[in-house]
């Protein structure tokens, strides 16, 4: 194509443009697979932006068992508190251990209340059958005495001996065999109201053979602070926003990630970052101030300065302070990784690793051992992986009006860890720019590359989504139904790059969820899935990593073969227009054909321009993303396989 045709052809592409900024909603992806999530509407009545939509963790669908295991091994010595404590604090956790098995109920007191429970309000939102559980399985009954169940048991004192089998085959042990005596019967007339039931094999009985105990709450039965939660039945599976004192989000104040900046950093005092010990902005004074650097929504620049533009959270992986409280603040030598507390006193959400390189930064979730009126260690079990960001994207970080924001006069302290180093940024789990990267600019800070084959991945990714579904949703747009291959590929077009839901990568991911093959196969019959459904079994860093794969594996085997046009392999312009091409009309689709999708508004052969348009325009070298705005939805593409 010469100059003049290929500005004509820009021309043709600009007259359908409108100019729109379209704020997307962000997604989390743990280490160990995706866990529920809802969209929030985030209002910003200064804000010149549309309403800008977050994603949070939907904390009434995950529980503790769900949360992804820990990323360190470690282990506490208790034995110099046992004896103040009244219970062993010595613990052991390996990698991979998920909360509930390292938790106890002590731990979480405070935070979720789960002491609170009786087994039967567990059962009622687990739909555990308990008549299928062995009653060694609730080890915490092993503890209680005759005397206790009596106490605490409603109607257990008044029930006969024979009808609880449990407690008659431990009074059988010691001789005793009541015809139809009470419980409280045999107390009285035999000394064995200081028997544990723990004397005997529990394993042969289920949890109903005590009548009524699915009714006691858990803090009637001794000890029930010793008990790991692992050890009451279904309670690990509880989601934790239906905890007694459920989970929630403290506050609600959203920032937008304006940078993020490594270890060379120091002399940091912004922040708003910290302890529920020293406040929540100690400043970082020395050396490894690594942070992101947080805005708030009005995007206006540096015009329209507020109070909290330009928030710097320090990263907890290179900067500790203090913690705990009580007799358990002197564990872990008091310390813990700066950070905050936006979901309350279960967890701290720490920064971790922030990478320059790929304007990236991940976060982790600490957790405590608690023992009531003895206080708490320091914020100091994990990490456990949580968000992953990248540059503008939205983050919750809660209150910041609250009275510990105000910080004593200390800063934190380096950790002394060492920097990591970040594989390739297709593989990692990111949470996705919440907004159009046309968007914002920063001055002297390079575009991130990501190569294959000379291609740049993000780059070719923003193109096509540009034509897919920019002005129609972003990663929740969702196309029409079709069918390819003679009928026997039917789906939609799914998200930011409109993958099909029968797509091999795409199937993989969605697949892997639980419910993922219910949901494929109710989109193969015509199923158009929520908003909410979208993000659950195909959420925007899924998205990228199966575009991230699709897209490199056709450039690996589109280079291999011949360009009809030049007589030479597919390289350079030709390479980026023909995989583009591939990606709207499938890997047989002829190359520079004039057929189209259901809408007859792109051939193949203009797909492939138009994506190198935006792709070249993009790529240029001046240090910033200059952009053509989005095109109008009527160019989007929903329907793939157009054909030879």
């Amino acid at each position: 194509m010469n100059n003049s045709k290929r500005w004509i052809f820009l021309l043709i592409v600009i007259s359908f443009i409108i100019y729109s900024v379209t704020v997307q909603a962000a997604n989390s992806i743990f280490n160990n697979g995706n866990l529920p999530t809802r969209i929030v509407e985030v209002a910003n009545a200064q804000s010149r932006l549309p309403a800008n939509k977050l994603l949070l963790p939907d904390w009434n669908r995950i529980s503790l068992s769900q949360l992804p295991g820990i990323s360190q091994s470690g282990a506490i010595d208790g034995s110099p508190y046992s004896q103040t404590l009244g219970y062993d604090l010595s613990r052991t956790w390996t990698v991979g251990m998920t909360p509930d098995v390292y938790l106890k109920l002590g731990d979480i007191s405070e935070a979720l209340q789960a002491e609170k429970f009786a087994l039967q309000a567990i059962g009622d939102i687990t739909s555990i059958e308990f008549n299928k559980i062995a009653l060694s399985e609730f080890s915490l009954i092993k503890e209680q005495t005759l005397s206790h169940l009596a106490k605490v048991v409603p109607q257990l004192a008044q029930t006969a001996v024979k009808d609880i089998q449990s407690i008659a085959a431990l009074l059988k042990t010691k001789g005793i065999q009541p015809a139809n005596l009470t419980l409280s019967q045999v107390l009285t007339q035999y000394e064995v109201g200081n028997i544990k039931l723990g004397e005997i094999d529990l394993s042969k009985f289920s949890l109903t053979s005590i009548p009524n105990l699915e009714a006691v709450p858990i803090q009637d039965l001794t000890n029930w602070m010793n008990s790991f939660v692992k050890n009451i039945p279904g309670l690990g599976q509880v989601p934790l926003g239906l905890m007694p004192n459920p989970i929630s989000e403290v506050g609600n104040l959203v920032m937008r990630i304006d940078a993020v900046y490594g270890t060379a950093e120091n002399r940091r005092k912004n922040t708003i970052s910290g302890s529920d010990v020293q406040g929540f902005s100690v400043p970082c004074t020395q050396k490894d101030c690594a942070y992101l650097e947080l805005d708030d929504l009005e995007n206006v620049g540096a015009s329209d300065r507020s109070s909290s533009e330009g928030k710097q959270w320090i990263s907890g992986k290179y900067q500790e302070v203090e913690g705990g409280s009580g007799i358990l603040k002197a564990v872990n030598n008091g310390r813990e990784p700066t950070g905050r507390l936006p979901f309350g006193k279960a967890f701290k959400v720490v920064v971790m690793e922030t990478d320059e390189t790929t304007d990236t930064v991940d976060t982790a979730l600490y957790f405590r051992f608690c023992a009531g009126k003895m206080g708490c260690t320091p914020y100091f079990i994990g990490p456990i992986p949580f968000f992953s960001y990248q540059v503008n994207a939205l983050m919750f970080v809660g209150n910041l009006d609250s009275g510990n924001e105000q910080s004593v006069n200390t800063t934190s302290t380096p950790t002394g860890a060492n920097r990591e180093v970040k594989g390739n940024l297709s593989q990692s789990n990111t949470v996705t720019n919440q907004i159009n990267p046309c968007t914002f600019t920063r001055a002297n800070r390079s575009i991130v590359s990501q190569s294959f084959s000379g291609v740049n991945l993000p780059l070719l990714g923003n193109a096509i989504a540009e034509i897919e579904s920019a002005g129609s949703g972003d990663y929740q747009a969702v196309g029409v139904h079709t069918c390819a291959d003679n009928g026997l590929n039917c789906g939609r077009g799914l998200g930011r790059y409109q993958f099909m839901s029968y797509n091999p990568y795409a199937v993989r991911l969605i697949a892997a969820k639980s419910g993922g093959e219910e949901f494929l196969k109710r989109v193969k019959q015509g199923y158009q899935p929520t908003e909410a459904e979208l993000f659950e079994f195909f959420p925007p860093a899924d998205q990228d990593r199966a575009f991230m794969a699709d897209i490199a594996n056709k450039i690996q085997v589109t280079q291999t073969e011949i360009d009809p046009i030049t007589g030479q392999s597919f390289t350079g312009e030709r390479l980026i227009e023909r995989v583009a091409q591939k990606h709207f009309g499938g890997d047989n689709s002829k190359v520079d054909a004039s057929s189209s999708d259901v809408f007859g508004r792109l051939s193949l052969k203009d797909y492939g321009q138009t994506a190198l348009a935006f792709y070249g325009n993009k790529n240029s070298d001046n240090g910033t993303l200059t952009c053509i705005p989005s095109l109008t939805s009527r160019y989007i593409s929903n329907a793939k396989n157009v054909g030879n």
